[in-house]
């Protein structure tokens, strides 16, 4: 059974990714935002928006049947390299919702 990972070049899908957000977060800077509140934060990440989209869609491909197997047993011994800002297990599912846009 080949799985879209394995199918697939995950610098290929990144770069779709990447170039998908970058046209995204231009329109967004187009439409009229809501002000923020007095003392809101928006705490910045080590990993950019196409980096999460990329590895979450790897691994609905992947075959793996928990995220949590995924992403320890592949994505951060495996992967360090395409992707240098990682961050721990616990801080990726955190950062998970800012990718359904």
């Amino acid at each position: 059974m080949s799985t879209i990972v394995s199918r697939l070049d995950i610098t290929q899908i990144f770069c779709d990714v990447d170039e998908f957000c970058h046209q995204w977060e231009n329109w967004w800077q187009q439409v009229p935002q809501l002000p923020s509140i007095t003392g809101e934060r928006r705490s910045k990440s080590r990993m950019h928006l196409s980096e999460v989209m990329t590895i979450v869609i790897a691994f609905h491909g992947s075959g793996y049947r928990t995220f949590k197997e995924f992403y320890t047993l592949q994505v951060l011994p495996g992967w360090g390299k395409a992707f240098p800002n990682l961050v721990s297990y616990t801080r990726f599912v955190e950062l998970m919702p800012w990718c359904k846009i």
